[in-house]
This record gives C-alpha cells, sequence and structure tokens, in this order.
C-alpha cells in the first residue's frame, strides 16, 4: 500500500505534490490548536457563572425541611403555624392557640397548655417533654398582670366578671355585649352546665372571631369550673343527655345501650363511644 502511495505520490507533478503538502501542513496545525488552546471566559461571564453558583448553594443550604410529626423542642408563646404542623396540631388546635395569644394570653406552664380546648391526650403526651417556657418571660407577663390587676380603672373601661354565674345585667356591661347576646350566653351556659373555657363563647350564635377578640381583649372574664353541673353517665336519661349541646343522638343510644346492659363505664369504654374531639369536651361535664 506505501509502494502505491509512492508511485502515485511521484507521478504528480511538482505544483500539485507542493500544493498537497501545504494542505497536509495546514490541517496539522489546525489539530494543534484545537487541541492546545481552550480559550478563558470573559470576566464578566465568569462572574455571573460564581454569582448563580453561590445563590444555589445559598437556597439549598437555607431550606430547612420540617417533617410532618418531628419532634423539637419549642415555646408554645412563640411557635409558629407551620412548626405546630411539623408536630401533628390539628388545625383546630393551631386555630385556638393563635387566637388565645392574639387575645394577650401567655402559656405560663406546661399544663396551661394540656388545659387548651382541641389538644387531646395523645398530642400531649408525645410532645410534653419538648415544651420549653420562658421563665423570664411568664414573670415579666404576670408582674403586668399584677400592676393591671391593681391599678385604678374605671368602669366605664373595665369590666371583670365571672362567666358561670354572671347574670345578665352583669354580660351586658362587657364591651360587645347587648341584652340579645347576654340572653343567648345565658341560655347555651344553662344547656352545657357551665364554660370551661373562654373559647366556649365562640359556640355562642353572633359571637364571631372579632367580637370574641373585643369581649376577652377589652374585659377581665373568670371562669370557675367548680360552678360546672355534671352528668352522671350512669342514671342520666335521653331527655338530659340529648339537651347538652355536644351529645349526638347516636352517642347517647350508645350511652343509654351501656347502662341497659349494667356494664361498669370506664374511662376508656366512655373514649371508645366517641372521637377524641368530642372526648375533649365533654370530659369537663362527665362522671360516672
Amino acid at each position: 500500500m506505501l509502494k502505491r502511495w509512492l508511485r502515485e505520490w511521484y507521478i504528480l507533478s511538482k505544483t500539485q505534490r507542493r500544493g498537497t503538502l501545504v494542505l497536509f501542513v495546514l490541517l496539522v496545525i489546525v489539530l494543534l490548536i484545537k487541541w492546545l488552546y481552550h480559550p478563558l471566559p470573559e470576566k464578566k461571564e465568569l462572574y455571573f457563572a460564581q454569582l448563580v453558583i453561590e445563590n444555589t448553594v445559598a437556597d439549598t443550604s437555607s431550606k430547612t425541611v420540617i417533617k410532618k410529626d418531628s419532634l423539637f423542642f419549642f415555646n408554645p408563646n412563640t411557635i409558629q403555624e407551620d412548626e405546630m404542623k411539623a408536630l401533628g396540631f390539628s388545625d383546630k388546635l393551631i386555630r385556638n392557640i393563635i387566637n388565645y395569644r392574639n387575645a394577650g394570653g401567655k402559656f405560663h406552664s406546661k399544663e396551661s397548655l394540656e388545659k387548651l380546648y382541641a389538644m387531646n391526650d395523645s398530642i400531649y403526651q408525645k410532645i410534653e417533654p419538648y415544651i420549653l417556657i420562658d421563665k423570664n418571660e411568664t414573670h415579666s407577663f404576670s408582674s403586668e398582670n399584677e400592676k393591671r390587676k391593681y391599678s385604678p380603672k374605671s368602669k366605664e373601661n373595665y369590666i371583670s366578671i365571672e362567666l358561670n354565674s354572671a347574670d345578665s345585667t352583669q354580660l351586658e356591661q362587657l364591651k360587645g355585649i347587648g341584652k340579645t347576646l347576654s340572653q343567648r350566653i345565658i341560655k347555651y351556659r344553662n344547656r352545657l352546665g357551665g364554660f370551661y373555657s373562654l373559647e366556649q363563647l365562640k359556640e355562642v350564635y353572633g359571637i364571631r372571631d372579632s367580637l370574641y377578640n373585643i369581649i376577652t381583649q377589652r374585659n377581665e372574664i373568670l371562669i370557675d369550673t367548680s360552678l360546672i353541673k355534671k352528668i352522671n353517665l350512669t342514671t342520666a336519661d335521653f331527655k338530659t343527655l340529648i339537651r347538652h349541646p355536644y351529645f349526638t343522638k347516636d352517642l347517647v343510644i350508645k350511652i343509654l345501650d351501656i347502662q341497659k346492659t349494667k356494664q361498669p363505664f370506664t374511662q376508656e369504654k366512655i373514649k371508645q363511644i366517641m372521637d377524641n374531639d368530642t372526648w375533649d369536651k365533654l370530659k369537663h361535664y362527665l362522671v360516672w
């Protein structure tokens, strides 16, 4: 093959051989340039490339993903909504905590969080070891409370009542409460047997969140839970049970069936026949 190529090479004229060599040399030069030369990007291109990389790294490192049902230490007076969801709090419980804080309420102890409406036993037992409350914060709040309690205030600007014993005249003195609402509050209180939480005022027809905030922020409303009239499940009849706002017809029938078969009432048995939300409300009104 080489002999054939050399034979054909010598057949070419001198000019053709010279042109072929030039082309060969040019081809080699082009290949060498392509292999050896790596152009550097301009300074402006380098700057923007570096900026993109830095921003990408910063965005990645700054995003902390909290998985649902995660457990971490938290202060109930400062915890945010997304953190409460991560802990497994229900929407109703989150709303109650936020409304309580917006109304000026403070959690002074772990137990005060446990007593909050819509907090069930399973959630509280899970989060209880992770609750942190700043003692300085609660002390400061208590000091302000004491100042407010003993500072002179006119009756026009400050009303203090006990919700479970107040009559319609006293209720009407509260900011935002008129004759109609005072009568509705008393009627609903009688059906319940008494209030165990301020949040229950929202269950009275006509009291929305905005009015509730006015009532609780501009007045001092106390609740004496010892005045609550409780229902004895072993002796209560259909009329007594169904009259209570938290009892459904289906739940009443289940209770009467237990009475009929003369089974003993226990907390475990009672919790089996109702959901957690119903138990959290009714446990304040039941004896057995």
